[in-house]
């Protein structure tokens, strides 16, 4: 598998994550789901962090784009922190 091929996969991946967070986000809000809530929450930490190579990588032939990996870092550093403290406090 080449980086090209590696890079594809992860951006189809963010994309596929887009309806999904959508779909399980609005099931979770209509049914009270906190089952639906809390996998949403996931698809959109997980498309996040599928993000951040692929953006990566275009920001090294263009540095214009570093602004834009440096928001997707700390997207996913608070997504993922505010996940383990629901977490945690819900135990």
């Amino acid at each position: 598998m080449t980086m090209l091929q590696a890079m594809l996969y992860l951006f189809v991946y963010f994309l596929l994550t887009i309806p999904v967070f959508l779909g399980l986000a609005f099931v979770g809000q209509v049914r009270g789901s906190v089952r639906a809530r809390r996998a949403s929450e996931l698809v959109l930490v997980t498309g996040i962090a599928a993000l951040v190579p692929v953006v990566l990588h275009r920001a090294l032939d263009v540095p214009a784009l570093w602004p834009a990996v440096a928001l997707l870092v700390v997207l996913l550093v608070i997504g993922v922190v505010l996940r383990v403290r629901s977490y945690s406090r819900s135990a």
